[in-house]
């Protein structure tokens, strides 16, 4: 019998072409892109060559992508960050976020008041 994976909102499986272009990050430059050492350097190197091939696909500037580490670390940045940027502004009701009982968790939390 085949197999079918069909929870794609879990993880979904790596596209062959995009696993060949980054095999030598996986295998050869996997350093930490944060720290001052050469793997360090080429690691940073690497991010910031994407951040900008990104940025060119989609039309932004390349100081507008952010990299994150999953769907709930994408989901506070983005439900915190807008929070942030409209905090001083006031509605007749006042600040507020409306979301439903049935998001994930990723997104119930940071407005969880």
């Amino acid at each position: 019998m085949k197999r079918i994976f069909m929870d794609n909102a879990s993880t979904t499986k790596v596209d062959p072409e995009v696993l060949k272009n980054n095999a030598f990050i996986f295998h050869g430059n996997y350093g930490n892109p944060s720290s001052i050492h050469s793997f360090g350097r080429d690691a940073r190197k690497a991010v910031d060559t994407a951040r900008v091939n990104v940025a060119s696909l989609i039309g932004a500037k390349d100081d507008e992508i952010i990299f994150t580490a999953g769907g709930t670390e994408s989901d506070n940045l983005a439900i915190k960050g807008i929070s942030y940027l409209n905090k001083n502004k006031r509605t007749t009701k006042g600040p507020h976020i409306i979301t439903s009982v049935i998001e994930h968790p990723g997104v119930l939390k940071p407005v969880d008041i």
